[in-house]
């Protein structure tokens, strides 16, 4: 792939300031220095050096975070398109890695990728609660009662949920951001529909540590080491 295409997809800088880097000679492939952003590098083999530090993609497994637009089923295979047929092509360790959790075809918005199975498990397992945030807005105001009941747990058919946390962003009463700590399926839908309210937009901002924060739609890039420390803390694992 190319080099500056493998640099933004680290997450080093944005395209234009890993270019900004390449061209005044901070980058070197196996030891050499080049200045065309457009060079071809494997990531698998080749040593790739900015600033002269050595940068690879894949020393431990994969680790992304992508930004998921609506309409796509998460899934590695599906009848209907999915998540994987928007990823690049060379994409390193496209072969190996898997979408990790839920994010219903009509929401947008963040999901991680890897080919770390115990990760994965950890992440989605109810046992440790991982917080998961949305932006979520709803058909009509919403009530301090049904706020109320909201946080402290609402029965759906598979069982009272547990309790959340809710905050109204706006003064419309309408658009709220929920945190919550399990991943049933459609759960934010089901929570609102039980007590009349209809979800009409549901956005992930966040699984634990990990923000979607600038990500535009359809971008992927490496998790930073200090992301991925934070995260394997959060589930209980050390890096």
């Amino acid at each position: 792939m190319r080099l500056d295409k493998f640099l933004s997809t680290l997450g080093l800088a944005s395209r234009r300031g890993v270019v900004h880097l390449i061209r005044n000679g901070k980058v070197k492939i196996n030891g050499k220095k080049v200045t065309n952003p457009g060079v071809k590098v494997n990531p698998d083999k080749d040593l790739i050096e900015v600033e002269g530090k050595s940068v690879k993609s894949n020393l431990k497994g994969y680790y992304y975070k992508f930004y998921k637009p609506k309409g796509y089923v998460t899934s590695k295979a599906d009848k209907n398109p999915t998540v994987m047929n928007l990823l690049p092509s060379d994409l390193p360790g496209l072969g190996r890695i898997f979408p990790v959790g839920r994010l219903d075809k009509d929401a947008e918005g963040l999901l991680i990728f890897t080919d770390d199975g115990l990760l994965a498990h950890r992440i989605m397992h109810p046992k440790w609660k991982l917080t998961k945030t949305y932006y979520v807005q709803i058909d009509k105001e919403i009530t301090e009662e049904d706020l109320k009941r909201l946080e402290e747990g609402v029965e759906l058919s598979d069982g009272k949920t547990l309790p959340c946390k809710i905050s109204v962003l706006d003064s419309s009463q309408k658009f709220l951001q929920v945190e919550v700590r399990e991943g049933r399926y459609h759960l934010i839908k089901r929570m609102f529909g039980k007590l009349g309210y209809k979800v009409l937009e549901l956005k992930r901002i966040a699984i634990g540590p990990i923000k979607l924060g600038s990500l535009k739609p359809l971008q992927i890039i490496s998790l930073s080491s200090e992301e991925l420390r934070l995260l394997k803390e959060a589930v209980g694992l050390k890096d």
